[in-house]
């Protein structure tokens, strides 16, 4: 009976049908994998950790058509209000840098909305902006019911305020996620801008 168990077991193992031996594999390889996924895992863990400190949360975040990554975050007790943009590998700009309450009001709100629908040009337009280096940067999420699709938008006007240029990086809306909390808009800055 130990035999007929036996047999079954290495049949099993080296597989029915396989051509192949069974690979082996040692302790120590076991270890090295391990150790591999540990370190992925780690630089997965860093590299949203650069733009989602231990201490904040989300206020709103979208990808770029380009796949840049856009991150308004706030400290969990409210101390500070931070922009981070970048690709994957890093973030190419942290407004503001110092992070403490005087942040919120280096940014300015501007809102607008009207009821009603495609007859009464319903709108809804939410702006962030802050001025940084001669650039004012727009983060903006807007709905127009006269837009061709009726669709939403979200992105980032970049304006130069001595040539008045305007770049529009257009954020893909299918990755927006969150909003402009009553509780931190309030923090902020308020402004009468719109920019559509």
């Amino acid at each position: 009976m130990k035999i007929w168990n036996f047999s079954i077991f290495l049949l099993v193992l080296t597989g029915c049908n396989s051509p192949k031996p069974a690979k082996t594999v040692s302790i120590e390889t076991v270890d090295e994998i391990k150790k591999e996924d540990a370190e992925e895992y780690t630089a997965k863990e860093q590299q949203v950790g650069t733009y989602v400190l231990p201490n904040e949360v989300v206020v709103l975040s979208f990808k770029t058509n380009k796949k840049k990554q856009v991150f308004l975050c706030r400290d969990k007790d409210n101390k500070y209000l931070v922009y981070r943009f970048g690709n994957k590998a890093k973030v190419e700009l942290q407004f503001p840098e110092k992070l403490d309450e005087s942040s919120f009001r280096k940014f300015e709100y501007s809102s607008y909305f009207r009821g009603g629908g495609v007859e009464d040009l319903a709108m809804n337009l939410d702006y962030l902006s802050f001025t940084n280096s001669g650039y004012r940067y727009v983060i903006f999420k807007t709905y127009a019911s006269e837009d061709e699709g009726n669709e939403d938008a979200v992105g980032i006007r970049v304006i130069h305020l001595k040539t008045k240029k305007e770049t529009i990086i257009t954020g893909d809306f299918n990755t927006f996620e969150g909003g402009f909390p009553e509780e931190v808009m309030e923090k902020v800055s308020q402004s009468e801008s719109l920019y559509d």
